[in-house]
């Protein structure tokens, strides 16, 4: 069922969020129909579809259900970026069935996660996702090992350094491996980090719980669909939902796997401290997708406000005022205000402090949080600054290691 928006999208947002799906409703087919004659600016929704990573599943609707209403050249140009997208998709997943055979021959322990299995497990087509990498979940204590046998199949290690646009990305903690004269890219993750946010991938339920998934007529081992569910929706909102493709992934995921077991994930996800952020990547496949969800899991929705207040606030780039969404550059606003407890999210707030972060001077105007942390700042930089001048730095390490790390 279609719901209602606090905030309106652009006409063109509006046609890539109805094809952003594997199946569309006969009524949803109808709209798409009577979109596609109206004006448009077909520029956008190809811009769209692109930077939203949903190319493939918009070619896939307008190709079959529209054809003839859509102008030739524009559906030529998704043809072609949809064709290149699924040849490289393709050969990925081939080089990830030899990598993960690799390492299970030296013993290391190995799990893909997001890409090419996500294809298969959660869009039942490995063309339709968008992807370009292969994230590896490892072991920490196995790093050494996975480097070894990637350096042997001809990767390199990549210098973040080197690269602008690899020393804005802030993914966190990984590795990241090249092969020579490829498009191949690996990147070894065991935790899911940026500024201020931190998620341990490297988990013995993680590990305890893997599942086998179909690749390239091989099979591979992926995180069981309650685990991926959890990771999925704590990468997005780490992103603060800025790509449409992280929501589908979501919305897919539940829809193929119907029969989850909520409990595993609630109380997973609140053992972790990222119920909120879960619950955040439902409502927004609920909101954005029309995914149907259990109505207990519906009610957990319905009882958080703050919830509710940013569903209509994402993807920011596809509203018609993007002034009232919530941008990736928002986001540590976005997690401080989506802390599962009065402790992690005041934490939080006593690190933004001291780092005199621009978000306690100039927050976001929907950040209602601003007054107390305005308050709290006032408070904490004169301590910070004495103990800056009073306490050896050999001293504050720890101390300001323990902040950012424990809870």
């Amino acid at each position: 069922m279609m719901t209602t928006r606090q905030f309106s999208l652009r006409p063109e947002s509006d046609l890539v969020l109805w094809c952003a799906r594997t199946a569309v409703t006969d009524a949803l087919k109808e709209r798409i129909r009577q979109k596609v004659q109206e004006p448009l600016d077909w520029g956008v929704v190809l811009d769209l579809a692109g930077y939203h990573g949903v190319g493939p599943l918009l070619y896939r609707h307008l190709s079959t259900l529209c054809s003839d209403l859509v102008p030739a050249e524009s559906l030529t140009q998704l043809r072609q970026r949809t064709q290149a997208g699924a040849l490289l998709n393709r050969v990925l997943a081939q080089e990830l069935v030899v990598l993960c055979e690799a390492f299970a021959a030296h013993g290391v322990p190995v799990m893909p996660i997001k890409g090419a299995t996500l294809a298969v497990s959660a869009y039942g087509d490995l063309t339709l996702r968008d992807f370009s990498d292969m994230d590896l979940l490892v072991p920490k204590g196995s790093i050494a090992e996975a480097q070894a046998v990637l350096l042997a199949h001809g990767y390199e290690r990549n210098d973040p350094s080197t690269e602008l646009a690899e020393a804005d990305h802030e993914e966190g903690p990984y590795h990241v491996f090249i092969k020579r004269r490829t498009l191949f890219r690996v990147d070894l993750q065991w935790v899911m980090a940026h500024q201020h946010f931190r998620f341990q991938l490297d988990r013995p339920e993680f590990w305890q719980r893997r599942t086998p998934v179909p690749l390239a007529n091989k099979t591979v081992q992926g995180l069981a669909p309650e685990d991926l569910l959890i990771v999925l929706c704590v990468h997005g909102s780490k992103h603060a939902w800025e790509m449409l493709k992280w929501v589908c992934d979501v919305a897919e995921l539940l829809r193929t796997h119907d029969h989850l077991d909520w409990n595993l994930v609630f109380s997973s996800a609140s053992t972790w401290r990222c119920r909120r952020l879960v619950l955040m990547g439902l409502s927004l496949a609920h909101q954005l997708l029309d995914v149907p969800l259990p109505k207990a899991v519906l009610a957990r929705l319905s009882a958080d406000s703050d919830v509710q207040m940013f569903s209509h606030r994402m993807p920011c780039t596809l509203l018609a005022d993007r002034r009232v969404g919530v941008s990736e550059s928002q986001a540590v606003a976005f997690y401080f205000s989506l802390k599962d407890s009065w402790w992690e999210r005041w934490r939080l707030g006593l690190m933004l402090c001291r780092d005199q972060s621009p978000m306690v001077t100039t927050p976001p105007a929907w950040f209602c949080w601003r007054a107390s942390l305005q308050r709290l700042a006032r408070l904490v930089l004169p301590f910070h600054r004495a103990m800056r001048s009073l306490v050896p730095s050999r001293i504050r390490g720890p101390i300001n290691r323990w902040v950012e790390h424990s809870g």
